[in-house]
């Protein structure tokens, strides 16, 4: 025989491509028979016995069985191939319902199959054991198993789970435990890649198993997990049958569910996913992360029985590090593309548009076909519609053990704050234009088109900035009402009625305005196109604030302590919140020109912020100033008395906060300098370090913007630390 067939046998059988392996096989027989290749021809009969009857294919497991049987007739009968050909016919008889015929069989090669045939020993067990099933002597039926068990125990584990997944079945059938042998059953299949054929066995089995507890659910779980298997390794047969009709029995005890499409992803991720993950790539989930994210209703929760025309069914995405190798990446296409493409009766479907959403994806990838590139600043962001980055966070992640692709995930979820207000800002004009604006003219001109038109325009403009508000990603606009609904009940309703005529445009812009203000985004209602002013300059503001802390940070995080590196350095989170908190107070003149100071001093090779605490120590540790003094530059007269100015008025500013709030203040650094330790430096000890790294220019607009503050009766330091602490 050549062994080359039947390795290809094998892996046209183990990649599910029946329809190719029975070709094959019927091709490569008539080949063996034109050449009188007699070793040949029987080994492919068997073969092709045991493809047909797996397929309930019974004729023809039979036809094929007795041509092998009729090849051998006068072969030595101590031959291992007389058994292997005797066996078959048996078990195609079997299989057919000819028990009789097929006892008969059994009982003639019983007699010598231990002797001349030991390696059939445990399939005959098992094959004989299937008969007594059928005929109800399930005791007769154990007992094979059993002898197949121990004769295979520790030598073959393939062998002895098959028998031990059959004896689970015997012993609930005759009202005993089968727990243990279906379980250890299971424990050898699950996860395989290709999954073995038996596998449907065992999960049958533990069904079963199930079903005698009572434990329905569970059990039935396990056969719609059997009949994905049996569908991909032999179609619909007499085995699938079987199944079906117990799963129909489990239903009988419990409602059957209909599945959203994020519920059958998990699903199908837990139960047929992740044991192929773990077991084939446990080595290398470091590099791995899977769930269900990206375009889809069914990743936002929005899917019902129209979705079901594409994108709907068992499937997930395994999205792999970019630094990952690219034969891994290889590995797990090959495996993914074996798993099962039918579970819980639904059947994975792609729309014309949908290639390369499921499946083995980059992670680099998958965020740069959703959003184009991976954002960082906010200027990356208001390149990428709302729409885009929605589909970027939705979905759920089902595990992230490299961390990468959550890491990017979390970024497009933390938003840069000037990027939402830039968006909300342009939305809040759109909705003066079309609906203060145009929709009125449209209508009182009888142009009814142009006056629909505006109409839409202005409502697809007031969801997406009630999102923005609310720092949510609006979605598609076929998904837009739905979100809207889902979030914000109240306003939804609000905008059914404008969809359905009613002249509540205003009520609309109101209740947009009055979040603004709610959420501090604006410090008072104002016709929406001077809020849209107002939004547009905060968030010119909070991007440059957002640049200087980004700057700020990478300085700091440079700072050598005398004592080593400070807790705080390694505290990025808070650094942020800090820093932000004040410079979102300040105005556009001051901020460039902060921002333009940083930019000069890196330009010339300084760290101001190592320079803000040589500044400092002249408060907190005088000796250690005088020593280093002359590495600092030199802060001039004039602007030394601007800072001698400026500095009581913040520090009443301070005091009158903490006689306001004296718990938040007393977490807050002590307020005056003669307060000052080498452990802790007072608020106006800091305040000076950090306006002598100011430039002249830059601390003359710091003055000013005091004075005015001052002159409006706003306290700067209630301001920022009410930021901070969001009081």
């Amino acid at each position: 025989m050549d062994k080359e067939i039947f390795d290809r046998i094998d892996s046209l059988l183990r990649e599910y491509r029946l329809d190719e392996a029975e070709e094959y096989m019927l091709q490569t027989l008539a080949s063996s028979q034109e050449s009188g290749d007699i070793a040949t021809c029987v080994a492919l009969l068997n073969e092709l016995a045991g493809f047909y009857r797996d397929k309930g294919d019974f004729e023809r497991s039979m036809d094929c069985a007795l041509r092998s049987a009729k090849l051998l007739e006068n072969s030595d009968k101590t031959d291992s191939a007389y058994f292997a050909a005797m066996l078959n016919l048996a078990n195609a008889y079997r299989a057919g319902g000819k028990l009789s015929e097929a006892k008969a069989v059994y009982d003639d090669i019983d007699k010598g199959i231990t002797k001349y045939a030991p390696g059939l020993f445990s399939s005959f067990c098992n094959n004989i054991a299937l008969m007594y099933q059928q005929t109800g002597e399930f005791d007769k039926a154990a007992g094979y198993l059993e002898k197949a068990i121990e004769a295979e125990s520790g030598r073959d584990e393939r062998k002895t789970a098959i028998s031990r997944a059959n004896l689970a079945v015997c012993r609930v059938r005759m009202g005993q435990d089968g727990e243990e042998n279906a379980r250890l059953a299971l424990d050898y299949f699950k996860g395989m890649s290709p999954s073995d054929f038996h596998y449907s066995a065992a999960l049958s089995a533990m069904g079963d198993v199930l079903f005698s507890k009572g434990l329905y659910e569970k059990a039935a779980q396990h056969y719609e997990t059997a009949l994905s298997e049996i569908l991909i390794h032999m179609g619909r047969c007499s085995f699938y049958d079987i199944v079906s009709e117990n799963l129909e029995r489990c239903y009988e005890h419990f409602q059957r569910p209909a599945y959203t499409g994020m519920e059958l992803s998990r699903i199908y991720f837990e139960l047929i996913g992740k044991p192929v993950l773990r077991r084939n790539f446990g080595d290398e989930l470091k590099y791995l992360a899977c769930g269900l994210v990206g375009e889809g209703s069914e990743c936002f929760g929005y899917d019902d029985r129209y979705s079901w025309d594409h994108d709907f069914g068992p499937s997930f995405c395994i999205f792999v590090s970019d630094d990952a190798p690219d034969e891994l990446f290889e590995r797990l296409r090959k495996a993914y593309s074996l798993l099962p493409p039918t579970f819980m009766g639904y059947t994975h479907t792609e729309g014309k548009n949908s290639s390369g959403r499921r499946g083995v994806i980059r992670v680099s990838d998958f965020y740069k076909r959703i959003l184009g590139q991976i954002p960082e600043t906010a200027e990356d962001f208001q390149l990428i519609p709302d729409e885009q980055l929605a589909c970027a966070v939705n979905g759920e992640v089902y595990f992230d053990y490299c961390g990468e692709f959550s890491g990017i995930r979390k970024r497009i979820s933390d938003r840069p704050y000037a990027d939402r207000l830039a968006k909300l800002s342009a939305e809040i004009e759109s909705i003066s234009k079309h609906g203060e604006y145009n929709l009125p003219r449209m209508t009182e001109r009888g142009d009814k088109v142009s006056a629909f038109i505006s109409r839409e325009k202005f409502i697809g403009s007031a969801m997406r900035a009630m999102h923005l508000i609310n720092g949510k990603f609006a979605p598609y606009y076929k998904w837009l009402y739905r979100s809207t609904a889902d979030s914000f009940p109240v306003f939804a309703e609000l905008i059914l009625h404008c969809v359905e005529g009613e002249d509540n445009i205003h009520e609309i812009i109101d209740a947009l305005l009055s979040d603004c203000v709610k959420k501090k985004i604006a410090k008072e209602m104002l016709p929406p196109a001077l809020m849209c002013d107002e939004i547009l300059s905060l968030a010119r503001r909070v991007n440059t604030a957002d640049k200087i802390a980004k700057l700020e940070w990478k300085l700091f995080d440079k700072v050598q302590n005398k004592g080593g590196r400070a807790f705080c350095q390694d505290d990025p989170r808070t650094f942020f919140i800090m820093r932000c908190a004040q410079y979102y107070t300040f105005d556009e003149r001051l901020l460039d020109a902060i921002y333009a100071d940083f930019l000069q001093a890196a330009s010339e090779g300084r760290n101001v912020i190592t320079e803000k605490y040589g500044y400092m120590m002249r408060y907190t540790v005088p000796e250690e100033f005088e020593e280093i003094k002359d590495a600092l530059p030199p802060v001039s007269e004039e602007k030394q008395r601007l800072i001698d100015a400026i500095v009581p008025i913040q520090v009443g500013w301070m005091e009158e906060f903490a006689g306001k709030y004296p718990d938040v203040a007393a977490k807050a650094r002590v307020i005056h300098s003669y307060e000052d330790t080498p452990d802790n430096t007072s608020y106006e000890t800091y305040l000076r370090g950090e306006l002598s790294t100011y430039s002249d220019d830059t601390v003359a607009l710091y003055g000013a913007f005091i004075v005015s503050l001052y002159r409006d009766g706003r306290n700067l330091a209630e301001e920022i630390i009410s930021l901070e602490n969001g009081i």
